[in-house]
């Protein structure tokens, strides 16, 4: 069944008739949140529009290459932090997949952090996870946060659209719709909740890369954790790469060599931003963590199965 929803949305998403008409669809789809089985993970709850996904992609293939990413990155007993933590699904696989001892996880959106609380909790996570309503950035205090509720459940911060809707909102031509969450720099943050320190952290805050990493400068000079990180745009991309660079870092990721020349997985700088053909990257001051090319995950059967 998957296969051919699969399909049928990729097929319905090649037909502008149709997929204008889709997209009138979806916004009459409740958003309900409402609970799922996902194969190796096992109960998760969603919410049926923002994340209908679910019921037509296979997340472990479509998200091969950020799994494989973890594999490399996570060490059996890490301490990780999921920033930009969404409804908690990487947040729980980093712990039974990969075999993190705690997972320290952020996620600003309201519903969002609903959901993500709901699901440590259906993961049997409570002692292993910790979970912090907060939007991690450069600065102190509180600011507007553009959600997303049509999409993928996604938000950014005002700062970083200039206070333009949320990419979900402005596809089915809707307006702004915001809410007021706090944010902190993550040095102060650790030092004031007296958290683990990272061995490695994931960061994927939809364009707020660079301001999360400014306020983290600290605990990356001091505990030199290994990163997984979503670029948002070639302007971010130069901002992460330059900060990284600086701060003795190795990053990695995929570029294209001329307009049509072959993928590559290399070392990066800032230069490179605008030849970068996929949006994820590494980085370590450890260059053998990073040096050899990502592999998409594969998972074996059996292999940290869901509780």
């Amino acid at each position: 069944m998957t296969r051919f929803l699969t399909s049928l949305a990729g097929w319905v998403r090649g037909q502008e008739g149709l997929r204008r008409a889709a997209h009138g669809a979806v916004r009459l789809i409740p958003d309900v949140p409402m609970t799922v089985q996902v194969k190796g993970v096992g109960p998760l709850r969603i919410r049926l529009r923002r994340h209908r996904w679910f019921f037509w992609e296979d997340f472990a293939k479509n998200d091969a290459l950020i799994l494989g990413i973890f594999a490399r990155l996570i060490r059996p007993g890490d301490v990780v932090y999921d920033i930009g933590a969404n409804i908690g699904l990487y947040t729980r696989l980093m712990r039974v997949w990969f075999g993190a001892s705690r997972v320290i996880a952020f996620e600003p959106m309201r519903e969002n952090f609903d959901l993500l609380q709901r699901n440590v909790a259906l993961g049997r996570m409570e002692g292993e996870v910790d979970v912090h309503a907060v939007a991690l950035s450069d600065v102190e205090g509180q600011e507007e946060l553009q959600v997303d509720d049509m999409a993928s459940g996604t938000a950014v911060l005002s700062s970083v659209s200039g206070g333009e809707a949320s990419a979900g909102r402005r596809v089915f031509g809707l307006g702004p719709k915001s809410e007021r969450v706090e944010v902190a720099r993550l040095d102060q943050f650790i030092e004031a909740h007296d958290l683990p320190r990272p061995q490695m952290m994931k960061v994927d805050t939809e364009g707020a890369e660079v301001k999360v990493l400014r306020g983290a400068v600290e605990t990356l000079r001091q505990h030199r954790p290994r990163l997984a990180i979503a670029l948002h745009g070639v302007d971010k991309a130069k901002g992460v790469l330059s900060l990284l660079d600086e701060l003795g870092y190795f990053s990695f990721g995929f570029v294209r060599e001329g307009e049509s020349g072959p993928r590559t997985y290399r070392q990066i700088w800032a230069a490179d931003a605008d030849s970068m053909c996929d949006n994820n990257m590494v980085a370590s001051c450890e260059v053998a963590d990073v040096r050899e090319e990502i592999e998409p995950y594969a998972r074996r059967s059996g292999e940290g199965a869901a509780r």
